[in-house]
């Protein structure tokens, strides 16, 4: 299957799959099940939101401004494929964000936790480290 976007019937294949990231890495966030449906259902909704899936994976995210300049940013909320369509995914969400003028900012894994091909990856496409997130 290709990129598409989602709809409410993809909802139960992306909370596996939402299941399945954070099982991947470890995270300490637990998917609710509940949480998930609407979250993707407000996304799915929105003008500056978009949810976007394959055979086995997704990504999904939304436009917002940030408080240090005018340039707004496309704000990826999950992104996890299994059947190798992860870049894919990707570069469908660019495409979504530079048609809205923003710019892309992706949440990873820390630098040592996140697999080398994807770090290459995102580095060969422009890429930047920017930030670590911290949870408590």
């Amino acid at each position: 299957m290709a990129v598409r976007v989602a709809v409410a019937a993809d909802i139960p294949r992306i909370f596996d799959l939402a299941c399945g990231l954070r099982d991947a890495f470890g995270s300490p966030i637990e998917p609710d099940r509940k949480t998930v449906s609407e979250n993707l259902l407000i996304l799915m909704a929105s003008p500056t939101g978009i949810v976007l899936v394959s055979d086995g994976g997704f990504i999904a995210g939304s436009i917002a401004p940030t408080i240090l300049s005018k340039e707004r940013l496309a704000f990826e909320a999950g992104w996890y494929a299994t059947d190798g369509n992860g870049l894919r995914l990707l570069r469908s969400f660019e495409r979504w964000a530079d048609s809205h003028s923003a710019r892309v900012k992706l949440c990873t894994a820390s630098w040592e936790d996140t697999p080398p091909a994807l770090r290459k990856g995102l580095l060969r496409r422009g890429y930047t480290p920017f930030e670590t997130a911290w949870i408590l």
